[in-house]
């Protein structure tokens, strides 16, 4: 059940504080020179996972929704780019060497399912042994294969698993449709599939108002990698631009203002595009889904911008980035059904608490794993893929 919790405009106020303070004292000078490397990405990743874990915090664990405003506000951009990154990674990689559909499933899915295979395992025993919760044996089939048709808080095993449903379908299709001719129309088919699936439904999603809201990051993420791979001279001026010290402030300035404008200004709902939202229905089309989708990946490509012309870089973000998968797994059931920390501790402290322990669960989690995944790649089979 939810918690409640005292003071909450106080509380997260000392939250704020205390993460803008480790984030400003963890800036480092950046040392690459390429526009969008590992380094940025890990970052994004980190940011991502904290605006999720800030927003299940504050909408779905406690009874107060002020609390941790406005951090608890971009989980859908989190979710954007993870999927965006996702959709990045796969295209360069796939046109600096290609891989076939076998070769590809093996090297993703081993790494998307070992560590989801152990947390599922450790939260079904945990939920049997501490709570006395048992899933009845077809859920529990289901979830190996990674089929999430629901969010349910506090039902499912993990709420947040509907995600796993959605990432693999992307990676299903991604092999078979892509082309090293022309990413751009494989990013154009995988998003066309997604959108119909979304909103026409036919697997019967009940988490599909989700769904509906992160149908074409990953499509970007492709056609942005395709870009930066196949325009050079792009790349080189942004890096100019990047460099420039009169037109990088003012870059950078303007990307803030952007995300600050869409954070403050509420303009991120149908209601409030009338005009707009007539036109969507009139041509048949569900406004909420568009205007919310819109404002998330506009927020999205404005981190995008803000983070490839920064000149530091951050090593709190960069921490959390390199266990944000873990954390994902990890983070709902924790403070949902094993939490000491809301009920011994000022929310702002428990919270604080929490963002420490999920590094740490991160970090076992990771050398549990680290194992299996090397000796899957000591042992590739016929078809080597990495």
């Amino acid at each position: 059940m939810p918690i409640e919790i005292m003071d909450a405009a106080r509380s997260t106020s000392i939250v704020i504080a205390t993460v803008l303070a480790a984030l400003l004292l963890s800036l480092r000078p950046s040392r690459h020179r390429e526009l969008f490397p590992v380094s940025v990405t890990q970052e994004l990743k980190g940011l991502a996972i904290l605006s999720i874990v800030f927003a299940h915090i504050s909408y779905m664990l406690v009874t107060d929704s002020r609390f941790l405003y406005p951090l608890s506000i971009a989980a859908g951009v989190g979710v954007d780019l993870f999927l965006f990154i996702s959709g990045f990674g796969l295209t360069l990689g796939m046109l600096r060497k290609r891989l076939s559909p076998a070769q590809f499933y093996r090297r993703r899915l081993s790494r998307v399912f070992i560590p989801f295979w152990l947390v599922i395992l450790l939260l079904f025993a945990a939920d049997a042994v501490f709570l006395g919760k048992y899933y009845t044996p077809s859920y529990m089939l289901q979830s190996f294969f990674g089929w999430f048709p629901q969010a349910r808080s506090f039902e499912d095993v993990n709420s947040p698993f509907w995600y796993i449903t959605w990432i693999l379908l992307f990676y299903a299709l991604f092999p078979l449709l892509f082309s090293s001719q022309r990413p751009w129309l494989s990013a154009l088919a995988l998003a066309v599939i997604a959108n119909v699936l979304a909103i026409t439904d036919p697997l019967q999603m009940q988490s599909n108002w989700l769904h509906r809201l992160h149908t074409n990051a990953f499509s970007l993420g492709m056609i942005a990698a395709w870009l930066l791979q196949s325009r050079p001279a792009m790349a080189a001026t942004l890096l100019r631009l990047r460099d420039d010290e009169r037109r990088w402030p003012r870059l950078l300035a303007a990307s803030v203002a952007l995300l600050a404008a869409l954070c403050i200004v509420p303009f991120n709902s149908a209601r409030d595009w009338p005009r707009l939202a007539e036109v969507l229905l009139a041509a048949g089309f569900d406004p909420e889904f568009f205007v919310q989708q819109a404002v998330g990946l506009l927020t999205m490509t404005a981190l995008l911008v803000l983070f490839m012309m920064k000149r530091r870089d951050s090593l709190l973000l960069h921490l959390f980035g390199v266990y944000s998968y873990e954390i994902y797994l990890l983070h709902w059931p924790l403070m949902s059904r094993y939490d000491r920390f809301y009920a011994l501790l000022p929310a702002w402290l428990a919270t604080l608490a929490w963002l420490a322990a999920f590094i740490a669960c991160g970090w076992v989690v990771r050398r549990m794993v680290t194992p299996v995944e090397a000796l899957v790649d000591r042992n590739p089979g016929p078809n080597p893929g990495r």
